[in-house]
């Protein structure tokens, strides 16, 4: 009875997605997830293309590039991860999306780099 008592002691019954939420890079895929999920609610909800491309695709998806850089900067992840969300985006808008849609994926880059430089810019040289 004893040896049983100690074993559940020592069993970790900690969730797997507890476990996985403590890698520094999950914030990165989830905010992708996010973006991605957001994508495909869009039509099912009958937002207009216009909207969908307004709003989503230029506020949302932008906001959600500039998060990405900031958090890698605060948890001083890889530069390979600024690639994650802006490719993502490349394979939705080569099976869903119009073709000039891949200009924003520069434009999400170049926001995830503002996110990234966030307390580097204006810095008064003393």
């Amino acid at each position: 009875m004893k040896k049983k008592s100690e074993e559940k002691k020592n069993f970790n019954f900690k969730p797997w997605w507890s476990k996985i939420n403590e890698k520094s890079f999950m914030p990165l895929i989830w905010l992708t997830l996010l973006g991605v999920i957001v994508w495909i609610i869009c039509p099912l909800v009958h937002l207009s293309r216009v909207w969908r491309i307004g709003l989503v695709f230029f506020i949302f998806n932008t906001y959600l590039s500039y998060q990405i850089g900031r958090i890698m900067q605060v948890r001083k992840l890889s530069y390979w991860w600024l690639l994650l969300f802006p490719i993502v985006f490349a394979i939705a808008v080569l099976i869903h999306f119009a073709k000039y849609n891949f200009l924003l994926c520069l434009v999400y880059l170049s926001f995830e780099l503002f996110g990234l430089w966030h307390d580097d810019f204006y810095k008064e040289k003393k």
